[in-house]
């Protein structure tokens, strides 16, 4: 037996859930940055914040047995967006950690 080549639709379909989910998980580092406002001004933060955090929220949310709620792309929004308001709380605690006394 021959290996059945993947058609492009596929690939297409794979591509644009994959593109869907990045874009999901950036929006939702870009609110958390937003609001939480870790005080770090380089470049990247929020959308490294929201990658992690979909990574880290689902992974929460599997841990704790709670129910995912609705998916973008293959992956759940709630905890994402959970993952990624952690990912800035760390990120503060840890920016407030460096800079020391304030007395």
């Amino acid at each position: 037996m021959y290996a059945a080549p993947i058609g492009t639709a596929v690939m297409a379909n794979e591509a644009y859930r994959l593109a869907e989910t990045v874009a999901a998980a950036m929006l939702a580092g870009w609110v958390a940055e937003r609001t939480v406002d870790t005080g770090l001004k380089a470049r990247g933060t929020a959308p490294l914040a929201g990658l992690a955090g979909l990574y880290i929220g689902r992974a929460l949310w599997a841990w704790g047995g709670w129910s995912p709620g609705p998916t973008v792309g293959g992956f759940p929004v709630v905890p994402a967006v959970a993952g990624a308001f952690a990912v800035c709380a760390l990120l503060k605690l840890v920016r407030l950690g460096a800079a020391g006394p304030r007395w």
